[in-house]
């Protein structure tokens, strides 16, 4: 059995903090007049997603966020390919630049299939990410080993979707 990673409100907030601190040392050619944050698993990306939009507000403004919904590992991934591919054709008529936001990059799945249907560029942003990830995010708080640690949020509850 794997060790628990236990992310602590405490350390939710200190990555939260950690990554707005380094999405503003890079420098990103973004703005809330033109860039919308895509948050990734609502169910598990709203903390992070909710804080950075407001922490990397300019002018006054906060990033826009649309909630991006992604199947659960024992759900088929077509339904939800399909609603995202109908709303990102609604919302790249608004917006110039995306940022997916997802809290825990395990597999890299859901980033994979999201970007590919993009085809545009885009930042993405993990605040933990499994190092034997698929996909590489630009920007991470937080590696670890999924081999070794299985992560978990303290506002997480017992999900049957995820029994091994």
């Amino acid at each position: 059995m794997k060790k628990i990673l236990f992310i602590s409100e405490d350390r939710e907030k200190s990555l939260i903090q950690e990554m707005n601190y380094k999405i503003k040392m890079a420098n990103l050619d973004i703005h809330p007049s033109n860039t919308c944050f895509l948050m990734v698993s609502p169910d598990y990306s709203a903390i992070v997603t909710q804080h950075l939009s407001h922490s990397l507000s300019m002018d006054g403004e906060i990033f826009h966020i649309e909630a991006v919904n992604v199947p659960f590992p024992d759900e088929d991934v077509s339904i939800y390919k399909d609603e995202f591919t109908q709303n990102f054709m609604k919302w790249k008529t608004k917006w110039d630049n995306f940022v997916l936001i997802e809290a825990g990059v395990i597999r890299g799945g859901n980033y994979s299939w999201i970007t590919q249907i993009m085809n545009v560029n885009v930042h993405t942003i993990a605040l933990c990410e499994n190092i034997h990830s698929a996909f590489k995010s630009d920007f991470v708080s937080l590696y670890y080993d999924d081999t070794q640690e299985d992560l978990h949020f303290w506002w997480e509850q017992p999900n049957n979707h995820w029994k091994s």
